[in-house]
């Protein structure tokens, strides 16, 4: 009965916890008035909160202050597989791009 009444699609939690349909224009907007990618992407949030400092000899670009953070190393592993996929991705398209033009 629960399930039905509170936790499901539209029901009285969605409703009473969440602002419908207007989320993702109040999200959009958050978002573009406070949120910094260059600021506040894993490895300056990790300095900015005192888990890491910037030291360009370290594997991440940073060197965590708590080597045993799993939320950190962990994090820290996932951002540069994505950074290099989504290079690599970028480089690709841009690649082909730049062929497309001057042929």
């Amino acid at each position: 009965m629960a399930r039905k009444s509170l936790t499901n699609a539209g029901g009285i939690i969605e409703s009473s916890f969440s602002p419908g349909k207007y989320c993702l224009e109040m999200s959009s907007v958050i978002y573009d008035k406070l949120w910094r990618f260059d600021h506040q992407a894993l490895p300056k949030d990790l300095i900015s909160w005192g888990m890491a400092v910037e030291d360009s000899s370290a594997p991440h670009v940073v060197r965590l202050t708590i080597q045993d953070y799993p939320f950190a190393s962990d994090g820290l592993l996932l951002w540069d597989a994505i950074k290099k996929w989504v290079s690599d991705y970028v480089n690709h398209y841009f690649y082909l791009y730049k062929v497309a033009i001057y042929e």
